[in-house]
């Protein structure tokens, strides 16, 4: 049974991986941002030119500058806007219609600018949005422009079929007066999606933003604790199995040379047997005594974080 125990960890580390690669775009948003400390435009490219004028992921700090910038109905100075239309699609939302507007703009400090790749924003745009919701048939009535023709019929479809669906308009924008905190990968002076990961940008402080990342799903909490508790769980294992199989031959040669009194069998888990406990018995003892606070403390976090949302 002990040489199926690193195999059962090795397996078990695998999955812990494969979930925490699961988590959607957002999630890895605030995990990058709560990973990264900021720079200054200046130490960044300091820092670059040293390396080559590559790096690889950073994060930088800044004041929003551009050489243009365009207003919006309210006269704010934007260099970024974005407007997405979303329609209920049973307990999830789907965008149907994006419409960008966006100018060339650069994080500065009093001696460095950095560019921002701005054809790379996604879901990296980190912003207290502006959000309209109601029904199917009021998005309809209110005449908008849609960037294409299918979301336009779509809408008009369903304002016939199915007018009291639920259907949300959400606008982010950045402005020139913002200060900003951008990660991404630093090519040429130019801040971009590389290295697998995206490019983040936020106008708000990182603690305010990774409240409001952490606030938006519950369910992202729970699956990161399940992914951790199971990468921890399948380590113990591994190693434990490990170093089971590596102290059994030693305890076989001492039970064969030692007096033929009887004596507990190794594979027993009583301690004993020299005060070590060995095979599977105690090897499964110790993996509990250290997986189980892990499990406790991940069925709190989902608790409390259930309760909250529940009483939201």
């Amino acid at each position: 049974m002990t040489s199926v125990v690193p195999l059962i960890g090795a397996a078990l580390i695998a999955l812990g991986v494969w979930l925490s690669r699961r988590v959607d775009a957002r999630t890895r948003t605030g995990q990058l941002l709560a990973g990264l400390t900021p720079l200054t435009p200046t130490a960044a490219l300091q820092l670059a030119a040293l390396r080559g004028g590559t790096l690889p992921y950073l994060a930088i700090h800044g004041s929003v500058d551009a050489p243009e910038i365009f207003e919006d109905e309210h006269h704010r100075p934007l260099v970024y806007r974005r407007e997405r239309v979303s329609i209920a699609d049973g307990d999830q939302w789907r965008v149907i219609d994006v419409a960008v507007r966006s100018l060339p703009f650069v994080l500065s400090d009093p001696s460095n600018e950095v560019r921002i790749a701005v054809d790379d924003l996604a879901d990296g745009l980190v912003v207290v949005e502006r959000r309209w919701e109601g029904s199917v048939a009021e998005l309809h009535a209110a005449t908008r422009e849609y960037q294409s023709a299918e979301a336009r019929d779509l809408v008009a479809a369903l304002a016939l079929s199915d007018p009291t669906r639920r259907a949300r308009v959400g606008l982010e924008q950045i402005s020139s007066l913002d200060r900003a905190t951008a990660a991404g990968q630093l090519v040429e002076g130019e801040l971009r999606a590389g290295s697998g990961r995206p490019l983040v940008v936020t106008t708000l402080e990182r603690a305010e933003a990774l409240r409001l990342l952490g606030g938006e799903r519950s369910g992202r909490l729970a699956l990161s604790s399940v992914a951790l508790a199971i990468l921890v769980l399948g380590v113990l294992l591994l190693i434990g199995g490990i170093a089971s199989a590596l102290a059994s031959p030693a305890v076989g040669v001492e039970s064969v040379s030692a007096a033929p009194a009887p004596s507990p069998s190794p594979e027993s888990g009583d301690a004993r047997n020299g005060g070590v406990s060995v095979g599977p018995g105690g090897l499964l003892g110790l993996i509990a005594m250290f997986a189980l606070p892990l499990f406790l403390a991940s069925i709190v976090v989902v608790i409390t974080r259930l309760v909250t949302h529940i009483r939201r």
